[in-house]
């Protein structure tokens, strides 16, 4: 009888071990804190919507109703060029663009794959102080990823150090994809800091975020802040930022930074510190 207990104590012991072992190996990465996938969600929305405008950019720059200039506008071979088109054939505005991308994923110049349609409709034209560019979006997807929501970007006029700069404005963001769903609110101020005075190539335009706030929910569910402190670097000769530093809150976890370097190296990784904990984020990408 003795014996018979004691094995079955023995049996008990052993599967409650067993249970702690596997409820170790099974702590998530939010009960270590070493959780990135608010800072990974985030980089890659704002990523995905300052392409967006990217593109508009480039179209706008180079078209002669949208536009002041004398150059011949150079559609990517990755868009359809039969319905991209603007509303209009006069300058009377506003005006409404269409780049439709199709659905076949052509690669464009950058080896992004793009599908479905940007629409922008511009109050005036593009360099022009006060104009207001609202952009939506028709089956978009950029990579693997579907776009929705609303892009709200003011031409502000141009500052004290003779730049251009604008509002950033994203509405009810929303990408998803497999295992991604990221909601995405908030807004930035956008400085033309160089390319401007390269009249026939815009893929050197560089602009710099000086400042803004975003708040979001990450793929998991959890709400998330995230405010920029240092200057973050869009070059378009780059798909990713190349620098800068930003602050993240995240539901129930300790304060971050975000960090995507110093030394404009084009990569699509930035690094999250908590305390002193340092982790590699990988901000997901398409590779052809």
């Amino acid at each position: 009888m003795t014996f018979n207990c004691w094995s079955s104590f023995s049996k008990l012991l052993f599967s409650l071990c067993c249970i702690a072992v596997i409820s170790s190996c099974n702590k998530s990465d939010r009960d270590e804190d070493v959780e990135i996938v608010s800072a990974r969600d985030y980089a890659l929305a704002h990523h995905i919507f300052d392409d967006a405008f990217r593109q508009v950019h480039l179209f706008a720059m180079g078209d002669t109703l949208l536009n002041d200039t004398s150059v011949s506008q150079s559609l990517d071979d990755c868009l359809d060029r039969r319905t991209t088109f603007l509303s209009d054939t006069l300058a009377v505005f506003p005006l409404t663009l269409n780049l439709n991308y199709g659905d076949k994923g052509t690669p464009c110049y950058d080896n992004g794959l793009r599908y479905g349609k940007i629409v922008a409709s511009f109050s005036g034209k593009y360099l022009n102080k006060g104009t207001l560019i609202s952009f939506s979006f028709e089956g978009y997807r950029k990579d693997i990823y579907d776009v929705s929501g609303e892009l709200l970007v003011i031409n502000q006029g141009v500052n004290e150090r003779g730049q251009r700069y604008y509002t950033f404005i994203i509405k009810d963001g929303l990408i998803t994809g497999t295992n991604i769903n990221i909601e995405l609110d908030g807004g930035f101020a956008y400085q033309w800091v160089s390319g401007s005075s390269t009249e026939t190539d815009f893929s050197d335009d560089v602009f710099e975020i000086d400042s803004g706030m975003v708040a979001g929910r990450n793929s998991r569910g959890s709400s998330f802040t995230n405010e920029v402190t240092e200057k973050y670097t869009s070059n378009f000769s780059c798909p990713h930022f190349v620098t800068g530093r930003s602050f993240m809150q995240v539901q129930n976890l300790i304060d971050r930074t975000l960090n995507y370097g110093e030394i404009n190296e084009c990569d699509n990784l930035l690094i999250s510190r908590r305390n002193n904990t340092y982790l590699e984020v990988d901000i997901p990408i398409m590779q052809l």
